[in-house]
């Protein structure tokens, strides 16, 4: 049974995965600066501002997205910080950051290209081969999504076999990548961000689709690890901080995801009623 201390804790959750790399970067915490924060509009895109001053990325640009919402989530991560920033949880800011500054230089073929290489290693597609209970459980939790995947998708996909991963049919992927190809660089930078938290594109499409929100998906995606600790016991802190912690990344993919949606909807919309 692993032992969590106070000290790894929290190491780990102040440290980040960098976005289609195995680099760790520790964040950074610093005094607040500002007293408020506020939206502005220019042009067709949307700013945050903090003390009028306009909010910028890593690499000096300014911050801007695609509809008002969005800033307006921005901004209150960034009116909720208290005395110092915490920049571990401002998961909106991270992911607007990476998608304007793309430090990897990577194009949506790319993140596509990831996506469908992490989709034969799906949480949901390794069932338990040791513990009959546990199996019992993964069936009645995971069953119901894989079958609504296949068949929202209309594809088949088999489970893996032992720790192999399953086979993918070439029309599986050439779905799964039109579908994800249908989002933009942002929306899929986000797509990217919430699979790696759920280990599951499945999952993640799952969300997208509103087939389950993100409390859910997070609990289904550690299954096993809360089935094990139902056995062994847990520690309080550490597991309950990482649910949430999993949870607010999931959820925050998410808002991204369907602002990026919505804003597509009303151009297409916008562009029929002016034929």
């Amino acid at each position: 049974m692993r032992i969590f201390t106070l000290a790894s804790g929290i190491s780990t959750l102040l440290k980040t995965r960098c976005t289609l790399c195995s680099i760790y970067r520790p964040y950074a915490t610093r005094k607040r600066f500002y007293k408020g924060t506020a939206v502005i509009q220019n042009d067709n895109k949307w700013e945050v501002t903090l003390d009028h001053r306009r909010l910028k990325t890593p690499n000096g640009n300014v911050l801007t997205v695609g509809n008002e919402p969005l800033a307006r989530v921005v901004a209150v991560e960034w009116d909720s910080q208290n005395e110092t920033i915490s920049q571990a949880t401002m998961h909106l800011t991270a992911l607007c950051n990476t998608a304007l500054d793309n430090p990897g230089k990577l194009t949506s073929h790319d993140i596509v290209n990831y996506l469908l290489e992490h989709y034969p290693t799906d949480t949901l597609l390794f069932y338990s081969e040791d513990e009959e209970e546990l199996r019992d459980l993964q069936e009645r939790k995971w069953t119901p999504i894989l079958d609504w995947f296949q068949k929202t998708f209309n594809v088949k996909q088999e489970l893996a076999n032992s720790i192999q991963p399953p086979p993918v049919f070439t029309e599986t992927r050439a779905v799964l990548a039109r579908h994800f190809l249908s989002y933009d660089f942002a929306a899929l930078t986000a797509i990217n961000f919430g699979v790696e938290a759920l280990k599951s594109p499945i999952l993640m499409l799952a969300c997208m689709e509103r087939r389950v929100v993100p409390e859910e998906a997070v609990l289904l995606a550690r299954l096993e690890e809360e089935y094990q600790l139902e056995r062994w016991g847990r520690v309080p802190w550490a597991h309950g901080l990482s649910q949430a912690d999993l949870t607010a990344r999931v959820s925050a993919a998410l808002l991204l995801v369907h602002c990026a949606t919505e804003k597509h909807a009303i151009k297409t919309k916008s562009a029929q009623d002016s034929q």
